[in-house]
């Protein structure tokens, strides 16, 4: 739609306008070391329903500079902002804003609410909640971490050298800025941080949203929480990327604040933003979408239970539908039927769940069976099924529901059940260990493939746990009557032991509520076996052929 000009202040701004003419209006200000540009990704999404305004802001782009120093106090910078809206004429806007735009623009939705429906703020606090924040609002220890995060603003403090600096060619290219903008930017830092008069915070009746970018080396998370006291209207939304998102990830920004704004308008809020409203109480896993396979029985079964006490929505996945339904009901959620070896299946149910109840928040890949036997008796036909269930069950599965995460830009979790059998070598369960221990090794590659994203990986280790998997158990060599005699023996051991699935659940949950990717060994012997097995390799192994000796329930045939 073209550009035009704005005179403000003793300087002409240059504005952009673009998308739909006579839409509502949604306005764009950039940061440092930024012009308007930052935001073409952005425009391009938001354009397709918006009006979309921005502007170059002083001494950046091709708006004009101010002679001095004065020039660039927050009077002057909200001044511009608000000469930009009001030479709108269309009443009140949307304001989307990032970084030194963002702070700006906190000054100006405090100052005049009646020009802005609704404020996105993206990785730039507002300086007067800051102040509050660091004299006592927030605890020494995030202060501490912040100020470290904030260096840059004492060094800009140095006069000439940050000009100096920025001539360094692979600079500009580093922040894909002007030498002008990088120069003139400097001034904002001189003129507002230290020894600036801002009075004391205001209260902002204008809904925000603050977009808390996980990845941010200049913003940490802990100083957003300075504008909870100050906000009658408050969500906070992590968005898994760097300081630039308006740049690295144009199209999740722009579908936050399609989101926001038609909440803001009367819509129905999403998942997501329904649960990101700070100052209501509710449980941990509150609003957060879970998925589970084998969630008909064992430890699938207690986790969904565990995760709906949490606050959870649970949907219930598993290849006896029948199962599944009773634990859907249990848990007040939706059943699912699905072999995970099937990878078509599997990626027809990511389709159905993503339409009908959005992108999962934790994924539990827990589906599995168990081949017990020596390696000279298990058949091919019984690698073939355990592998096809225990690790491109857990693959499918991930191929499926990880892409949604990771294009939602939200984070998550991802849960693979493991063994100890993955790290401890039994010689009774050569297939099980095999397919255990590779979905340890992927649970930690994806691990580090996904921590960009936000997305934890955690695998989850068992020791002898009483389910329903021993009654099911496959037994390599055994006639159908051996079998059948074994998986009851098999079934009265575990029972013995003790050690029910609820309390793998509870390690799950408690893993899930830390975000961080782990590998969690459960029971004691499987978190003993762990760290003897680092420790004393090869001792750990004599005891374990020592252990399937006394404790099998069928001897290995003699050869030879």
């Amino acid at each position: 739609m073209g550009r035009r000009w704005v005179e403000t202040g003793g300087v002409r701004l240059a504005v952009y306008e673009d998308g739909v003419a006579g839409g509502p209006v949604v306005l764009l200000v950039h940061g440092y070391p930024d012009n308007a540009s930052v935001w073409d990704g952005v425009v391009a999404e938001l354009g397709e329903r918006f009006r979309v305004v921005r502007y170059d802001v002083r001494g950046c782009g091709a708006s004009g500079a101010p002679d001095g120093r004065d020039g660039y106090l927050m009077s002057a910078l909200v001044g511009d902002l608000v000469a930009v809206v009001e030479g709108l004429g269309g009443g009140p806007v949307h304001l989307v804003a990032h970084d030194w735009g963002s702070i700006q623009s906190w000054a100006a939705v405090a100052a005049r609410p009646e020009l802005f429906l609704s404020f996105t703020s993206i990785s730039g606090p507002d300086l007067g909640h800051i102040d509050a924040w660091m004299r006592g609002g927030g605890r020494r220890r995030d202060v501490g971490r912040q100020i470290v995060h904030s260096w840059y603003i004492g060094a800009f403090q140095v006069p000439f050298l940050p000009e100096l600096v920025w001539r360094a060619p692979f600079l500009l290219r580093r922040f894909h800025a002007r030498y002008r903008d990088a120069r003139n930017g400097v001034e904002l830092y001189r003129a507002n941080m230290f020894g600036a008069s801002r009075g004391a915070p205001r209260v902002i009746s204008t809904p925000v949203q603050q977009l808390a970018l996980v990845r941010d080396p200049f913003v940490t998370s802990s100083i957003l929480t300075s504008a909870d006291s100050w906000c009658e209207r408050l969500w906070r939304r992590p968005l898994a990327a760097g300081h630039w998102a308006v740049r690295d990830r144009p199209s999740t920004v722009a579908r936050l604040v399609f989101e926001f704004v038609d909440h803001v308008g009367g819509g129905a809020a999403s998942r997501e933003l329904e649960r990101a409203r700070v100052g209501f109480d509710r449980k941990r896993l509150g609003g957060q979408l879970a998925l589970v396979t084998g969630a008909g029985s064992g430890i699938g079964r207690a986790t969904a239970l565990a995760l709906r006490e949490q606050g959870a929505d649970v949907l219930c996945v598993d290849i006896d539908f029948d199962s599944a339904t009773r634990t859907a009901v249990d848990v007040g959620g939706s059943a699912f039927q699905l072999d995970v070896s099937d990878g078509d299946a599997t990626a027809r149910l990511a389709e159905h769940v993503l339409a009908e109840h959005g992108v999962p928040d934790l994924v539990m890949a827990n589906a599995g069976i168990a081949v017990a036997g020596s390696f000279l008796e298990t058949s091919e036909d019984d690698w073939r099924r355990v592998i096809d269930v225990n690790l491109l069950g857990v693959v499918n599965t991930l191929r499926a529901f990880a892409p949604l995460l990771v294009d939602r830009g939200e984070g998550g979790h991802l849960v693979i059940t493991s063994s100890a059998a993955g790290f401890l070598s039994l010689p009774s369960l050569p297939a099980y260990g095999a397919s255990k221990a590779a979905v340890l090794m992927l649970a930690q590659n994806l691990a580090g493939e996904l921590v960009d994203d936000g997305i934890a990986v955690s695998a989850i280790c068992p020791g002898i746990v009483h389910t329903g998997i021993t009654s099911s158990a496959r037994f390599a060599g055994a006639s159908p009557e051996e079998e059948r005699e074994l998986q009851v023996r098999a079934t009265a051991s575990y029972r013995r032991r003790g050690f029910g699935p609820e309390k793998v659940a509870a390690a799950v949950v408690a893993t899930v509520l830390g975000g961080r990717s782990r590998v969690v060994p459960v029971t004691p012997e499987a978190k003993v076996g762990a760290i003897a097995n680092r420790v004393a390799p090869r001792a750990t192994r004599a005891l374990l052929r020592w252990f399937d000796r006394v404790t099998a329930s069928r001897q290995p045939p003699r050869r030879g």
